[in-house]
């Protein structure tokens, strides 16, 4: 009985460790955001960011200044057995400058 009882601490345990382990939708929407903008900086130098619009899933339309920059998540793959917040990269289009 004592066994059993352990066991299923154990794995509660487990369990709730790795849902705590993900981040809230607004923090990871936030990590997101912040990887968009420092890239959009580093590929249109010339000007400041005005505005980031969403376009749907993972899509960011992003103003900076004369040129409106496209930009994507992409998710990349996790370790099998690691828990954590979306691993993801920016992929960038070719500014559009007026």
């Amino acid at each position: 009985m004592f066994a059993r009882s352990a066991a299923l601490c154990l794995a509660t345990l487990l369990v709730a460790s790795q849902a705590e382990a993900t981040l809230a939708p607004n923090y990871q929407r936030a990590r997101e955001l912040n990887a968009v903008i420092n890239a959009v900086a580093v590929a249109v130098p010339k000007y400041p960011i005005d505005k980031v619009i969403s376009q749907g899933r993972d899509r960011y339309a992003v103003n900076a200044g004369k040129c409106t920059v496209m930009a994507r998540i992409v998710g990349l793959p996790s370790k099998p057995g690691l828990v954590g917040p979306r691993q993801f990269e920016v992929q960038l289009d070719k500014p559009d400058c007026d």
